[in-house]
């Protein structure tokens, strides 16, 4: 099949008929306390990323292909801009790259599930590559900053479902718990737009759980097309 290509590649995207995620991964070793066990379990958990995205991706026919990972030990320049407050990952369109950070408290805990879904969202955003959602949406006219914006929030918050889908379908082979769940969830209600993005480019901390918690739920892309989604459900 193809890969999808204008209005359709977002709002009508094959990749939403692929059905729940189900390539399981086994525990991972939980190594820690530098930067080369960290990047060991990392590895074995961007694998995992690998084989499930590219199982659901065959389901209907879209190509696949492993992004490449880059690990960085302190912020850098990455995507062609400086690194950013709080970023613990980067996705680079053009070059298909994955930078994951491996600062201290990844060291400290390489298994912590809110590290687990940020890299989950960032290679969310390789799956909306592959699948012609980004350059659909790279090209969509904008006529004002507030329509971009609104543009913005949809692909994150659609890369938050994703990423979310994700760790569903691996939750019980990592044998994380309830309140596991819950941290991730806390986490994302506290960094909403309203807390760190004035311009109101990544979706409020209610919508940014919301979409997790819908993607979790399904663990299916079916649950994220946000693109057909209210005004108020992507704000």
């Amino acid at each position: 099949m193809p890969v999808p290509t204008g209005t359709e590649a977002l709002t009508r995207n094959p990749l939403y008929r692929s059905g729940k995620l189900t390539v399981p991964c086994g525990i991972q070793p939980e190594d820690s306390g530098s930067f080369t066990a960290t990047k060991k379990h990392l590895t074995a958990m961007l694998n995992c990323l690998n084989a499930s995205w590219s199982a659901q991706l065959k389901k209907v026919g879209l190509p696949f292909r492993n992004p490449k990972i880059r690990f960085i030990a302190k912020p850098t320049r990455a995507c062609g801009s400086a690194w950013g407050e709080n970023v613990t990952g980067r996705y680079c369109d053009d070059k298909r790259q994955l930078v994951v950070l491996i600062g201290e408290y990844a060291i400290e805990d390489p298994a912590d599930p809110v590290a687990l879904h940020l890299i989950a969202h960032e290679y969310a955003h390789h799956v909306q590559n592959l699948t012609g959602m980004s350059a659909s949406y790279w090209n969509m006219p904008a006529r004002t900053k507030a329509q971009a914006l609104a543009q913005s929030r949809r692909f994150e918050l659609q890369a938050d479902c994703l990423g979310a889908a994700f760790m569903r379908s691996i939750w019980a082979s990592q044998e994380y718990q309830d309140e596991d769940w819950q941290e991730v969830v806390d986490l994302y209600r506290e960094s909403g737009d309203e807390a760190f993005d004035k311009e109101r480019s990544h979706g409020n901390g209610k919508n940014r759980v919301a979409w997790l918690r819908k993607g979790f739920a399904a663990a299916s892309p079916a649950a994220c097309n946000t693109w057909t989604a209210p005004a108020a459900r992507v704000s």
